[in-house]
């Protein structure tokens, strides 16, 4: 009977022990124990293909208006002077071909989203943290009914007006790289990704 009463008082201090842990919190409780766990599913992945369909984020217009110009002096005619072959061959003076266009456009920047991968964005509890790309300019765009012709001398091609045209939207472009266009872009993106993300239901977004 001694033995029986020693069990009975052991596993009555076992089952007062695991209760008093318990209640401390040291020790999970036996329905926990064989509860099922909920499936933790990684949003990561999802997420980054749901911003990299967006593509292209144009976030900032630059308009303005450029005068370019080009010169180009043709060659004249030669002659002979037939009264003495072993005299150097004159070259006759030509005239400058001139032309000045003005040209009005605007120049489009902001962050390319497809360039994302699964390291540029990380989620921990409520918090998401995304690394964006850097802004960059997606165009200049300049179309032909953009240009004014404002001085016009001698003949030109339609080759060397197009090489004009192109050197006014390469002017347009390093304008607006002196305006800081992509540091205007860059801090427009990250606004509008935070409130897009902080829409999704995160209570805390990090955009870098």
């Amino acid at each position: 009977m001694s033995k029986r009463r020693r069990i009975v008082v052991a596993v009555i201090f076992i089952i007062a022990g695991y209760w008093l842990l318990q209640k401390l919190d040291f020790l999970p409780s036996l329905k926990n124990i064989f509860k099922a766990k909920p499936v933790v599913i990684d949003e990561t992945p999802i997420l980054i293909k749901e911003i990299k369909s967006i593509g292209q984020l144009i976030t900032f217009s630059s308009f303005d208006e450029v005068v370019v110009d080009s010169n180009i002096v043709t060659r004249g005619s030669r002659f002979v002077n037939s009264f003495n072959t072993l005299a150097p061959i004159p070259v006759l003076p030509s005239a400058d071909k001139q032309i000045v266009l003005i040209g009005r456009g605007k120049v489009l920047a902001g962050t390319d989203l497809s360039l994302l991968t699964d390291s540029s964005l990380s989620i921990r509890n409520d918090t998401l943290s995304l690394f964006l790309p850097k802004p960059q300019i997606f165009e200049a765009i300049l179309n032909p009914s953009d240009f004014e012709t404002f001085v016009e001398k001698g003949e030109w091609s339609n080759e060397e007006v197009t090489l004009v045209k192109i050197k006014a939207r390469r002017k347009m472009t390093d304008r607006a790289l002196q305006q800081n266009i992509l540091g205007k872009a860059g801090q427009k993106s990250k606004a509008i990704m935070e409130d897009f993300l902080g829409n999704m239901g995160y209570k805390k977004v990090l955009i870098y």
